[in-house]
């Protein structure tokens, strides 16, 4: 199957090829090919469903039998797939995955095996096309009288291409839970982004699809009741929110930063949360569990409230179905067996679930197809721009009030802006010229309960705004949608200075580097300055947090350098200062920084 599946990688039509043993050698049966389903996640049976090119297909064929008092056994197949009118698969078709089958009277689309089943994985071959055919042949039963009914197919399908987006990851060491570490082996590609990658309608062989961020893992302290639990709607988890957005905001490729096609997710060993995980609602970060029966449904479930969607009770509305099985096993314990998700399951934006209660509806499902993320290439649009101001904050639950505003950044490398949005709350930002910049938000973020029930409230909120990179920010107000109640308000300042002490150019890093700064601010007291530091490995075109959200009282931080990617005399550290709306900052540069676990780029 597997040296089969590398030829389908020129084209598609499918054609199944069927052959039958015919129970008490009775030449009366009659077998038929009633339908023909191809899905990728989720289908309905006339195939009204969009499909993605390059992603994992299944091809479901129903067998209609008549002619026989009960099922016929010995049913196998071959598939053929043409695209534009030209065959991509092998001229004697492909085997079905779960040949021979006994062809039901009445077969049930829930039932895995009660349908001839073929599996093209990604990259499947099926280039983006409105032509791709589908179709069943199925092999004459000796004796067989009735001849014009053996074939069926399904034609003119459409498959659409999909950017695929970039899913960052990271590992946190929750220190008040005292379980270190996750497991490498859950959260590496392959096992933590399997759920994931079953309903992301996308080319789910990519190899960006899913990677580990080439930065130090995390330390998180946060416990404000002290019960050794983070407490996901409350400040434990809005703060680690907040904390993962920074380290989004400095992991720059190639000169490009945070686009709408970069995520950052954070895992947590074990389940030491009050809720299973915690999303941005229309952000792009979030973080959650570990817990072998429930992790790699609550990160699927965390990234569609990234993309957009809010808690919901719906059981899936169609079969579903996972292209490859990656559930069975992965991990042990987590009880997913089999391809088939039957409509007793339920949608992955059903709260508190496991992993094996839950898939994709074609609700959600259409959403994520439609999602501009994955239907656009942002970072190639013209829509990036230089020194844009990343305002961060926290509301409390009921949004009634700002708790915090955090010190606003411009990062000199290119990043996408939030659009223009409505909301229940306006940022409004003037520049030196007098230009006025308003973009509206709803600071919305969404708990993973272990209780079915909606958990939608305010919290922290993240915005990028567009500002001519050629002149300065004069103030910033946060204000109501109308513009009349304002929350907050910050305006520019004399800005700072900084200078790096530690390490000095030219510096050979140990596996713990030590980076110490001298800063200095004429008219901001120390504690409102806020420090993001980070590293570059190939001189300034790409770049990865070191530490993020320092307080204006720290002056130094120490990391580990394994866990950067190598260096010879290509390094830079970076140390950014703000002081609510200025940015500065310092560098050591010509770095060497050797024995990683990431390679050089």
């Amino acid at each position: 199957m597997a040296k089969r599946s590398r030829s389908w990688l020129a084209g598609s039509v499918v054609s199944v090829l069927f052959m039958v043993a015919c129970p008490g050698g009775s030449n009366a049966v009659d077998l038929t090919v009633t339908n023909v389903e191809v899905t990728q996640a989720i289908q309905t049976p006339t195939n009204t469903i969009s499909l993605v090119a390059q992603r994992g297909t299944a091809v479901r064929a129903t067998i209609g039998v008549t002619g026989s008092s009960g099922s016929v056994a010995g049913v196998s197949g071959t598939l053929h797939v043409f695209v534009n009118g030209t065959e991509i698969t092998p001229a004697g078709g492909v085997a079905a995955i779960n040949a021979p089958i006994s062809a039901p009277l009445s077969p049930q689309r829930a039932n895995e095996n009660d349908t001839l089943n073929f599996e093209m994985p990604a990259p499947s071959g099926i280039a983006a096309s409105a032509d791709v055919d589908f179709r069943v042949d199925v092999s004459l039963v000796a004796g067989e009288s009735n001849t014009a009914n053996n074939s069926g197919s399904a034609n003119n399908l459409t498959f659409q291409n999909r950017t695929t987006p970039l899913l960052y990851y990271t590992s946190i060491n929750y220190t008040p839970s005292g379980l270190g570490l996750p497991s490498s082996g859950f959260i590496q590609a392959g096992s933590g982004d399997a759920f994931v990658r079953g309903i992301v309608p996308v080319n789910d062989a990519d190899a960006a699809l899913y990677r580990q961020g080439p930065f130090p893992s995390l330390t998180y302290t946060e416990d404000a009741n002290g019960d050794g639990r983070l407490d996901a709607l409350g400040s434990d988890g809005n703060d680690l929110l907040s904390l993962l957005a920074s380290c989004r905001q400095l992991i720059v490729n190639s000169g490009v930063g945070a686009s709408d096609r970069i995520f950052l997710y954070g895992w947590l060993a074990g389940n030491p949360i009050d809720g299973n995980g915690l999303a941005q609602v229309g952000g792009r970060n979030a973080f959650g569990n570990t817990d072998p029966i429930r992790g790699q449904r609550s990160y699927a479930h965390e990234l569609t409230h990234n993309f957009g969607l809010n808690h919901n009770n719906r059981n899936l509305d169609q079969v579903g179905w996972d292209v490859g099985a990656r559930l069975p096993g992965n991990p042990a314990g987590n009880n997913t067996t089999g391809r088939v998700k039957p409509t007793t399951m339920f949608d992955i934006q059903v709260a508190g679930l496991l992993t094996n209660q839950a898939w994709v509806d074609t609700q959600t499902y259409n959403f994520l197809l439609s999602s501009s993320t994955l239907t656009t290439s942002p970072d190639i649009a013209g829509d990036l721009v230089q020194r844009a101001l990343v305002i961060q904050g926290i509301f409390n639950a009921s949004g009634t009030e700002l708790i915090r505003l955090e010190p606003s950044f411009r990062f000199p490398w290119s990043s996408l802006p939030t659009s223009e949005q409505s909301g229940s709350f306006r940022a409004e930002v003037i520049d030196e010229t007098g230009n006025v910049i308003s973009v509206q938000f709803t600071p919305t973020v969404a708990d993973d309960p272990d209780k079915r029930e909606e958990q939608e409230v305010s919290g922290f909120f993240e915005l990028i705004v567009l500002v001519d990179p050629s002149v300065e920010v004069a103030s910033l107000r946060i204000t109501d949608a109308a513009g009349e109640k304002e929350v907050a308000r910050v305006e520019r300042s004399a800005p700072p200075e900084i200078a790096i002490i530690s390490p000095q150019d030219g510096a050979q890093l140990g596996k713990r580097t030590r980076v110490e700064w001298n800063v200095a601010d004429s008219d901001t007291p120390l504690d409102q300055l806020q420090f993001q530091v980070a590293y570059s490995p190939d001189g300034g075109q790409s770049w990865v947090p070191i530490a993020v959200d320092l307080p204006g009282e720290r002056n130094s931080v120490e990391f580990d350098s394994t866990q950067i990617q190598q260096s010879s005399g290509s390094g830079v550290i970076r140390v950014f200062v703000s002081d609510g709306l200025n940015t500065v900052f310092a560098d050591a540069t010509k770095l060497t920084a050797a024995a990683s676990e990431f390679p050089a780029p």
